[in-house]
């Protein structure tokens, strides 16, 4: 079956999609614009007309002194944030939860690594950085030329972004936000700590949470430490030079919405209070909640960690049961992904699907192999080090105290749990293998075999 057909196949079942893209498949597009840099359409890598314009508008719409329209993802906007910002041999400091693309333009730019070190809760799950994290972090390394912060998390949880910002304005830090999932906050009171017109650059998955297709994103500049060229030069290497017109009216048709639908997220607000209610009526799985300033409530994250199931079995269940496809499932928790594209036929079903199956569990505590005792790094080489050397494959259970040549990471969200240049531990080891024996999906392994430096 070719991949055309399998797509028709599966979108014409009744599954309905609690996760990305942020459309929700409610929106058509046809093969007539799909256009190449003819007279009249403008060129994104040179932008002085239509395209110019609608980066204008981009900005004004996030409150930056620039905009961006990316059409490889918010990757393409955190390698070149990185390599616009930095020089070899900075140091830079990042989340050890940042996105493998954050520690890819680190190798790429050759920079010295240093990590922030999150809180980890019960479930194995990062909560967003804090002030006094990146102060600790700059006490072990030392003072950085730039930081790189994910606001929100994979699961919603948001860093103070103003107090982070002042700070690292006020100490000549650069700061890069990768909130590749936050490209809907600032559009409701009850999404806030939006980053565009705070940090000096900021980086968003349109596609994640709004109604634009996959693999458009933005990336914001502020008049402060980048500068604007620098920008454009890395745009320049990392995005491709046939860029698709096809996702840039996307953009553009996304910022439509944004212009003209200010109810709507009014209402989205309240389809996801409504669907918060569930919480008091849940024994054994459990919604992790916080206050809206400072988790995203659009993040429904379903904790199985005392109902007696793992996140994956949870996941299937909803998925072969009740036809609900959901963004991530772990060692003991679901990660529902919502959108103001949302029905409330959709939350009515993910609602009904979990009391009745939350009937049927039982309260019985799971371990959860990933934690900050597990999660200790012994870094012998940098990054680009590491993979420049020779190396070579070995099995899993074999490579304790060698030298990892790869990024190992669980996927979704792509966090790593071994970075090339480290000294691979069995605590490492453990979490791997027990999530790939509860079907986790695991990247930078090969028929159970990782490289690593000979």
């Amino acid at each position: 079956m070719s991949l055309k057909e399998t797509l028709i196949e599966y979108t014409s079942k009744n599954i309905y999609p609690m996760h990305m893209p942020g459309h929700k498949r409610q929106l058509q597009y046809p093969y007539s614009i799909d256009m190449t840099e003819v007279e009249g359409v403008d060129d994104l890598h040179d932008p002085s007309e239509v395209i110019a314009w609608e980066q204008q508008r981009l900005a004004k719409i996030y409150g930056a002194d620039h905009a961006f329209m990316l059409v490889g993802g918010s990757t393409v906007g955190n390698l070149s944030a990185i390599y616009a910002a930095c020089n070899e041999g900075d140091l830079i400091l990042i989340q050890r939860n940042s996105h493998k693309s954050v520690y890819n333009g680190a190798t790429i730019r050759h920079l010295k690594v240093g990590y922030i070190k999150s809180e980890i809760d019960e479930n194995g799950i990062y909560r967003a950085c804090t002030l006094l994290q990146i102060k600790e972090a700059i006490e072990k390394y030392g003072m950085p030329r730039a930081i790189v912060i994910t606001s929100p998390t994979y699961e919603g949880f948001y860093c103070d972004i103003a107090e982070i910002t002042d700070y690292c304005e006020d100490n000549n830090i650069i700061t890069i936000v990768d909130e590749a999932h936050g490209a809907h906050l600032g559009m409701d009171e009850h999404f806030p700590n939006q980053a565009s017109s705070l940090a000096d650059i900021t980086i968003c998955s349109l596609h994640k949470t709004l109604p634009a297709l996959t693999q458009t994103a933005a990336l914001f500049l502020n008049n402060k430490n980048v500068e604007f060229q620098k920008i454009r030069d890395a745009l320049d290497i990392f995005e491709t030079s046939s860029p698709s017109y096809v996702l840039m009216n996307s953009i553009s048709e996304c910022l439509d919405y944004l212009e003209e639908s200010n109810e709507s997220f009014r209402l989205y607000v309240d389809k996801l209070e409504g669907f918060y209610k569930i919480s008091g009526q849940l024994k054994n799985l459990k919604i992790i909640e916080d206050d809206y300033k400072k988790k995203d409530i659009g993040k429904i994250v379903i904790s199985t960690k005392h109902a007696g199931i793992t996140g994956v079995e949870l996941a299937t269940i909803l998925r072969k049961k009740y036809e609900i496809e959901t963004e991530l499932s772990s060692f003991s928790y679901v990660l529902a992904m919502t959108s103001v594209m949302d029905s409330q036929t959709g939350f009515d079903r993910l609602k009904k699907a979990l009391l009745e199956i939350d009937k049927e569990l039982s309260c019985s505590e799971l371990q959860v192999p990933i934690n900050a005792d597990n999660l200790n790094w012994n870094k012998k080489l940098e990054l680009w080090e590491a993979k420049t050397r020779e190396t070579i494959s070995i099995g899993l259970e074999e490579a304790c105290g060698h030298i990892s040549g790869e990024m190992i990471c669980i996927y979704p969200p792509g966090a790593p749990i071994i970075v090339p240049g480290e000294e691979i531990t069995k605590a490492q080891i453990d979490i791997i293998e027990k999530a790939l024996q509860q079907r986790i999906h695991v990247t930078g392994i090969a028929n159970g075999n990782v490289y690593i430096v000979k």
